[in-house]
Order: C-alpha cells, then sequence, then structure tokens
C-alpha cells in the first residue's frame, strides 16, 4: 500500500503540474481548492436532503451498522447531531446483510428511502425501498421484496425527479450494474469485470414502468486505472438539473483506492445522450492535504435553492485507505456544463 501511495505522489505531482489541481476539476479559478472538515466522521456514501421541515438530513453507509442506517440532523450544514438509526433491518425482511448508500426522497408529506443490500434468497445486490413518516425515520421497508425486480446484481440506486413548467413530474432511478456478475468481454479479455450505469423510469409509486437504459460503462483512462487486474468501476450516480441541463456525477475506480475519484457527464435529457467530461475526474485526492478516495458524492440545494452543495466521502487514513471514510460537505457551482467546488 506504501508503494502504490508514493506512486500516487507523483501521479498527483504530474496532474498539478499539468494545471489540473485537485478537487477543481472543470473550472479554473484563482487559487487551490481548500477541503474544510470533515462533517460527520466513519461515514460513507453520503446523501443529504433538504427536508421541509427547515434542516438538513444526512444518511449514509455505516462500518459500525449490524443491518441499517444512522440519520445526522444539520441546521447550517456545519454543525452535524447524530439522531440515532433512519433505518434498522427487520430479520425477516428479504435483505438480510451489505446494507449501502441511502438515498431519501420527500413526496406528499412521505419519504422514500431507496438503499442497497443483499438478497436472501438469491445472495445478489439489490435495491429496496422503505417508507417513514419523519425524515429521520423509522423507515420501514413495506414492499417486503426488491423494488426493481431485476436478474442482476445492481447497487447505488439514485431516484431523480424531473420537473417541467407546468409542475408535472417524471422520476427516474439512475443505479450501477455491480461488478460483482457483470462479467463482460472488453479491454482484451474475455473476463473483464465491470460496472456500469443504468437508468429506468419509475411510476408515481416509485416501481419501474418502462426498461433499464444503459447509459455508460467505464471508458476513460482514470476510471480503468486497475484494468491490469480485470476489473473498473463506473457506480454511484447522482443526476442534477441546471438550467436545462442534466448533470450527472459518478464514481470511478475502487473505493479503497486513493484514485477513487468523481467524474462528470451532461446530457440534454434525463436519459442521455450522456457526454463524460475531457477533464475527468473533476474531483480528486490532494496528497498535501492528506485527501484520498473522493467519491460517492450526491448533490443537494439550500432549502431556498439560492445555494448548491457536494457532498462525499473521502478516507479516514490517507495512507491505509480502505473502508473507514468520512464526510465532506462544500458548496459548488454548476454552469456551462462543468463543476467547480468552492470554500465554504
Amino acid at each position: 500500500m506504501k508503494n502504490r501511495f508514493a506512486k500516487n505522489i507523483l501521479s498527483l505531482a504530474a496532474l498539478s503540474a499539468a494545471g489540473l489541481g485537485a478537487g477543481a476539476g472543470a473550472l479554473s479559478c484563482s487559487k487551490p481548492y481548500v477541503f474544510p472538515q470533515a462533517a460527520v466522521e466513519h461515514l460513507a456514501d453520503p446523501f443529504v436532503l433538504a427536508a421541509s421541515d427547515g434542516f438538513y438530513y444526512m444518511y449514509g453507509t455505516s462500518t459500525n451498522s449490524g443491518g441499517g442506517f444512522p440519520v445526522y440532523v444539520s441546521a447550517d450544514l456545519k454543525t452535524w447531531e447524530s439522531r440515532g438509526w433512519a433505518y434498522t433491518n427487520r430479520r425477516a425482511n428479504w435483505a438480510y446483510r451489505d446494507f449501502w448508500a441511502p438515498e431519501v426522497v420527500e413526496r406528499g408529506g412521505k419519504y422514500y428511502m431507496f438503499y442497497t443490500a443483499r438478497d436472501r434468497e438469491t445472495e445478489r445486490l439489490q435495491i429496496g425501498m422503505a417508507v417513514a413518516e419523519n425524515p429521520a425515520g423509522p423507515f420501514s421497508d413495506e414492499l417486503g421484496r426488491p423494488l426493481l425486480g431485476l436478474d442482476y446484481a445492481h447497487i447505488d440506486g439514485h431516484v431523480f425527479q424531473d420537473f417541467d413548467a407546468s409542475g408535472g413530474v417524471r422520476a427516474y432511478m439512475y443505479y450501477a450494474r455491480d461488478v460483482s456478475e457483470n462479467v463482460v468481454s472488453d479491454f482484451g479479455r474475455d473476463d473483464f469485470r465491470r460496472s456500469d450505469i443504468y437508468a429506468v423510469e419509475l411510476g408515481e409509486d416509485f416501481t419501474p414502468i418502462a426498461d433499464p437504459v444503459f447509459l455508460f460503462g467505464p471508458e476513460q483512462k482514470w476510471e480503468i486505472a486497475g484494468i491490469e487486474d480485470g476489473w473498473a468501476w463506473n457506480e454511484a450516480p447522482t443526476v442534477y438539473k441546471k438550467d436545462g441541463l442534466y448533470y450527472m456525477t459518478y464514481s470511478g475506480n475502487a473505493f479503497f483506492m486513493f484514485e477513487y475519484s468523481v467524474g462528470l457527464a451532461t446530457a440534454p435529457g434525463p436519459l442521455g445522450p450522456w457526454t463524460k467530461n475531457a477533464n475527468n475526474p473533476v474531483l480528486r485526492g490532494d496528497v498535501k492535504q492528506g485527501i484520498s478516495g473522493t467519491g460517492h458524492n450526491c448533490i443537494f440545494e439550500s432549502h431556498d435553492g439560492a445555494k448548491t452543495y457536494v457532498a462525499f466521502h473521502v478516507h479516514m487514513d490517507p495512507i491505509e485507505k480502505g473502508g473507514e471514510r468520512k464526510i465532506i460537505v462544500s458548496p459548488a457551482v454548476f454552469s456551462g456544463g462543468k463543476m467547480r467546488l468552492l470554500d465554504f
């Protein structure tokens, strides 16, 4: 691990020399971006909901969980207070382990949580849905089964609600077809494993009303840095609409690596076609600041819609890396097909 970290130092130095400094990515800025202090520790795969009660709720993957998701609340996005467990798994539920990446949507006075877990019957990673009357929970899985009913492993479900000028809404779930079962012929190998990004339109009850659509898979150099091992990742999709343009951020490379970073793609519509930014990754680690494994982000707006933020996780230990992570929240700008993080 230390030898690989030393190589990362040289790699980041080369990027900085080329004018692609850590964090800034797609837009030039007058000074280097300074990563703020972590908002929450021992948490990964963050999702922040600006709830109608005026508070912000953060959910995520916890390494301390025996089968559930913790929740934190904040009034200012800087100070966060634990509210315990938003969701705790029931023994009789279809899901029984590997609880990852919760996201919450508020609709019609209720709160809908979409999460990844392993199916007790098939041992396959699936996406489930739980419902609550309060953003802090408790959430209950009322379906009693996986949401999408797909016959392959899929993770990191993200629901995007697309509102039109008349107030109408169409909902889409974006997800990653998981690398664990997606074996393809690619990059000169017949046994190449990769995770790809898909989308499916959802009905009023958040169940699918169309067939899933393939959007894209790993193709840029930073995404396939581990190609010698025959594995590559595109995962954790998040969609944001600004000035009529659709932005998708996603994570590439492996979560336990320094190189785990955030890429950006844009499209004229929710199903594409999606074009990856040539300057990807737009959010990457910084050796000098002790930041490693920037990934699995979410995008959200302030309650008044005046400001945009990005929350993402980084490794607790930038040298050891691995599964212990912490959450950083940063103001951000999306403009002209590009993304830039701002100082808090």
